[in-house]
């Protein structure tokens, strides 16, 4: 899939075992910022091993229709962010969207321009509804979900703990069709 309504496009591509060097690469200069946002991993996926295990599984996932793991990438084939589909429910033609920007890559239009891209192939799919959750303080992701859609639903408290602390997130949906 590639967005070419700009001069950056983007592609969404399935994750795959020879994306894993360029993955460890992208997780591990990444990883002081997305840990403030996120919990963090545990620090075994930061090896060539870690990470393709990692991939190993999404991929085993992704064989059992329960995941659809998606790396953006941008024209030169760099990954500048990750987009994961989890909790399908092919029946009610539902999903969850849980998406990572690298911080060089932010402030650009990368995680509206991937989502846009990604909505128009599950619709294709037969997906008919979206969700997000997005952390009450990250409003920069709060503004991704809504321009894409995506309709606040309500707060849910103790989502997740991060750092010690339990936070709230606010769950977002989409309707597709």
């Amino acid at each position: 899939m590639q967005s070419s309504k700009d001069t950056h496009p983007l592609t969404l591509e399935l994750l795959s075992i020879d994306d894993a060097e360029q993955l460890l690469a992208f997780e591990t200069e990444n990883k002081d910022w997305f840990d403030q946002f996120i919990p963090p991993r545990e620090s075994d996926f930061y090896s060539l091993q870690g990470v393709t295990e990692h991939i190993q599984e999404f991929l085993l996932d992704y064989q059992c229709k329960q995941l659809v793991p998606f790396l953006i990438k941008n024209a030169q084939k760099q990954i500048v962010g990750r987009m994961n589909f989890t909790s399908i429910n092919a029946k009610k033609g539902t999903a969850h969207v849980g998406y990572r920007v690298g911080k060089a890559f932010t402030s650009q239009g990368v995680a509206k321009r991937a989502l846009a891209l990604a909505k128009s192939e599950l619709q294709e799919q037969g997906m008919k509804r979206l969700f997000a959750y997005a952390e009450q303080s990250n409003i920069a992701s709060q503004r991704v979900l809504t321009s894409s859609g995506f309709r606040s639903i309500r707060v849910v408290d103790d989502f997740a703990e991060l750092h010690g602390r339990s936070i709230s997130c606010i769950e977002f949906s989409c309707q597709l069709s």
